[in-house]
């Protein structure tokens, strides 16, 4: 059985290397134990009645045996590679003879008096240290019927040419020693295999399951940064046009169009949410920062989608201040109460937060559906979702929760969940209390100002991106090149040595298997002094987003947020901004 399991599912080789490496780490003990004490013990007893020579013989033995051993495991230990595995059990072989002789030798050195006591005695001690080396051996069958039968053949001999009126019984109970002895190896041969066979077993399947996951995440990351790309430009696009509308009646339809991307944007972002996670570039950096304004500012957000349904969505927060990531608490809180309107018929939802000993705990409660506990712990996983089995776009795709409990664990804030079936659900985590005085206030940023003086090299091999978001740059006043490649734009910096741009924005992705980070560095290279740069990446995957994160530069990723990119633009730029009024 165990040969059919090895041949159909793991490689012979390793589990003969790890049942060779147990085998030699379990007799180094037994070795160890028996050279220092078991077999001492044996003169202790028996001196008395030992040969003229019988004490100096043993502890040759007990020396030769220890020598062996100890040459034996040094060079196992430290030069391991100079053999092949099937020599290296031929050399372990060596004290392992030498051990089983040594137990042999003891019934005619020592047992020279025809005493029952003795005689019962040395029985007795010989078995004991037999059983005792027999969980090691069992590793290897064979050497435990070797090790085990010269011992006890040898204190048969001894038997037979002693004057004894008890010969027969003694070789029944040998016998019978003798065969339970083996009968116990054997099952602990088959036990010892079978756990390394489960252990490679384990081994394996996590393998595969690693190994699945990342083609699931190369698949989700190449799916993601697909989308991304005409859902950028789209954004772009109907910012601009908006931008430029001067028809009342098509304010509703550019409202609908922005719904609409944005609504496919939070589905990428979750996905972007979970590799950032994967990726461990997400570092919490936290600041003194007070609850009524982050809560007031949600609930503003999400007051309409909450009204929309008949539900009321309330704020208790008595001016709490809290120490945390100010992004990273703000979307927890996004994720919860979005999802709280999501399974939420109608009632109220209650954002709240309590001062509980140097601690504010934050709960965010509805009068929703409920969650049965049976799925409290499922409803935790990527991509799971209850009562949603149309995959209903509008109710996302089963990241929030999984996002909101990698997060609140990154940043050592115990979550939990109280819920009830058609009575509702409460979650809740807590924070560390922060101090007043150390709340910063952010500077605002006028959106209306002109970026005359920004002017702007845009690096995009996608010609839709390229066009939509240098027509949105110069709507704001931007002066704007736009190039497919590094190349083209080093090649119009060489031809106007008197263009002075001030910022760059790249694509992360782009042909030739160059990246917008090698990108940016050709071109400030050309450019011969300090510039500010931008990302702008339709990629998820993990090793990706290390990549960029190291680089240091901005990065946004798509589809962008106009808002949010005139914001970060008037922020870098703003000394030359100002300096240009």
């Amino acid at each position: 059985m165990f040969n059919t399991v090895l041949d159909q599912k793991i490689n012979k080789d390793l589990i003969e290397k790890e049942r060779f490496v147990l085998y030699m780490n379990e007799m180094l003990r037994n070795y160890i134990g028996s050279i220092l004490v078991g077999l001492p013990l044996f003169y202790f007893i028996f001196h008395s009645q030992s040969l003229l020579y019988g004490v100096n013989i043993w502890f040759t033995f007990d020396a030769i045996l220890m020598v062996a051993a100890s040459f034996t495991y040094y060079v196992f230990y430290q030069h391991y590679d100079i053999f092949q595995l099937s020599s290296w059990k031929k050399i372990s072989d060596i004290p392992l003879i030498i051990f089983s002789l040594h137990i042999a030798s003891s019934p005619w050195l020592f047992l020279q008096v025809e005493a029952d006591i003795y005689l019962y005695t040395l029985f007795i001690m010989i078995i004991s240290l037999t059983g005792t080396v027999t969980h090691a051996i069992a590793y290897y069958f064979e050497r435990l019927l070797v090790f085990s039968i010269l011992p006890l053949l040898s204190l048969a001999v001894k038997f037979y040419t002693m004057e004894s009126e008890n010969h027969f019984e003694i070789y029944i109970v040998l016998i019978l020693v003798w065969a339970g002895l083996i009968a116990f190896a054997q099952r602990i041969n088959k036990s010892l295999m079978s756990s390394i066979v489960l252990k490679f077993e384990h081994i394996q399947a996590r393998s595969n399951a690693e190994r699945i996951n990342a083609e699931k995440s190369r698949f989700i990351a190449a799916a993601s940064h697909d989308i991304r790309q005409p859902l950028q430009a789209i954004n772009l696009l109907v910012s601009t046009l908006k931008s430029g509308n001067t028809k009342p009646n098509d304010v509703v339809l550019f409202e609908r169009l922005e719904d609409s991307v944005e609504s496919m944007s939070e589905l990428l972002n979750s996905m972007l949410d979970v590799s950032k996670l994967d990726a461990h570039v997400i570092v919490p950096q936290p600041t003194h920062l007070c609850l009524t304004t982050l809560f007031e500012k949600l609930q503003g957000q999400l007051k309409p989608f909450a009204k929309a349904k008949g539900i009321n969505l309330v704020i208790e927060a008595d001016n709490n201040v809290v120490l945390a990531d100010a992004v990273l608490l703000e979307q927890v809180l996004n994720n919860l109460l979005s999802n709280a309107i999501r399974y939420t018929a109608s009632g109220i939802i209650t954002l709240s937060a309590q001062s509980a000993s140097k601690q504010i705990k934050i709960s965010v409660k509805d009068t929703g559906m409920g969650i049965a506990s049976a799925d409290k712990e499922a409803i935790f996983l990527e991509f799971y979702q209850l009562h949603n089995p149309e995959r209903d776009q509008n109710k996302g795709l089963g990241l929030g929760l999984s996002i909101v409990k990698r997060l609140c664990a990154l940043q050592n804030w115990p979550l939990s969940l109280d819920s009830e079936v058609d009575v509702g659900s409460c979650f809740s985590f807590k924070v560390m209390e922060g101090e007043r005085e150390k709340i910063k206030i952010i500077d605002t940023v006028d959106m209306n100002k002109n970026l005359g003086a920004v002017d702007i090299i845009v690096i995009d091999d996608h010609e839709g991106i390229r066009f939509s978001l240098s027509n949105m740059l110069s709507n704001w006043g931007c002066k704007v090149r736009s190039f497919e490649s590094a190349d083209n734009a080093c090649e119009a910096i060489q031809q106007l040595p008197t263009w002075k741009p001030n910022l760059i924005i790249s694509d992360y992705r782009l042909r030739n298997s160059l990246t917008g980070i090698e990108a940016i560095d050709k071109v400030k290279t050309t450019l011969n002094y300090s510039i500010e740069a931008i990302i702008i990446s339709g990629d998820t995957a993990p090793e990706e987003i290390k990549k960029i994160e190291k680089s240091g530069l901005i990065v946004f990723h798509k589809p962008v947020k106009p808002a949010k990119l005139r914001v970060i633009i008037s922020r870098k730029m703003k000394s030359i901004i100002e300096s240009n009024i």
